[in-house]
């Protein structure tokens, strides 16, 4: 009997062209994901911003960002739609965060207004996502969610207004290092799965028609906790990818069946756990799958292939 019952696991691990900069905490990426798209996105520091060529592995160095505080609480997501990014970062004075636009068609980025109330600058993680009706029609252009800071209180961006509000039901636990969002737009669009991080096992859905959330979900097995250096990929179908930490344990949440299953191991040592999104999932012309993957605390750059 296979020890992966419900299918996916890695065959090989490869070395990719390293990355022009070594990773540090706030390190963090996007890309298109549908994973079809040419190119993998990465801040790499506040005047250090990438993006690798997946058919080429080459490393292309863009505009830089508008002034912030590279540091734990950085994050990114893609905009199909918009043809462009959002990324959200701390500040060291008020108002404590950034939050803007970069246009992938001229290579410039656009501020935009920011969560008021902070009294000091973002920190401890972030987290980003956007329900692109691009990757499901059943998804809101306007909206780009938010969660971090340690906090239960969390952000919901509208796009026609450049406005931010803060969302009347708290997240359930304070989202910590290592937290995620992720909208599983080909399982069902209508939920925004939340890894709590911070040295907790627990994840939680919610649902976007009615703002509530579900209760701390009782996937199975359910003994091992998410903190710093814990990163997250969606396949676009049923399945959350995890690295666990710094300890480069793969991990498979299959959401129809609520398990988390093992997927492998990178056979490589991780460095110092840091906090930054840097798992991509790629899908390639050939139909060839795989998880692109930004070591902790170095320059390496490996991907892996789906089987």
């Amino acid at each position: 009997m296979s020890v992966y019952p419900r299918g996916r696991r890695f065959s090989f691990f490869e070395h990719l062209a390293p990355l022009p900069v070594s990773s540090a905490s706030g390190a963090c990426a996007c890309n298109d994901e549908r994973g079809t798209d040419r190119y993998i996105y990465m801040l790499l520091g506040a005047t250090s911003f990438w993006r690798y060529d997946v058919w080429y592995d080459a490393w292309q160095q863009l505009a830089n960002p508008p002034t912030l505080a590279f540091a734990a609480g950085c994050a990114m997501v893609y905009d199909p739609s918009r043809n462009g990014i959002w990324l959200f970062a701390p500040l060291s004075t008020s108002p404590y965060c950034v939050f803007a636009f970069y246009d992938i068609a001229t290579n410039t980025w656009t501020s935009k207004s920011v969560p008021s109330g902070l009294t000091a600058q973002w920190g401890t993680d972030a987290s980003l996502v956007h329900t692109c009706p691009v990757y499901n029609p059943l998804g809101n252009d306007n909206y780009i969610y938010l969660i971090g800071n340690n906090s239960t209180t969390w952000y919901r961006y509208s796009v026609s207004e450049n406005s931010w509000s803060t969302m009347s039901q708290a997240l359930p636990y304070a989202a910590g290092s290592g937290c995620a969002l992720v909208w599983t737009w080909g399982f069902n669009p209508d939920r925004i799965y939340f890894l709590v991080g911070g040295g907790s096992a627990s994840i939680y859905y919610f649902t976007i028609s009615t703002s509530t959330f579900s209760g701390d979900i009782p996937y199975k097995p359910k003994s091992e906790t998410f903190s710093t250096g814990t990163v997250v990929a969606y396949d676009t179908r049923n399945r959350i990818y995890i690295v666990k930490d710094a300890t480069h344990r793969i991990y498979a949440y299959v959401l129809p069946q609520d398990v988390l299953e093992p997927a492998g191991k990178i056979p490589y040592g991780s460095g110092t756990a840091i906090v930054g999104d840097g798992l991509i999932y790629v899908k390639l012309n050939d139909g060839s799958e795989y998880l692109y993957y930004r070591r902790q605390s170095g320059s390496e750059f490996w991907r892996c292939n789906l089987v």
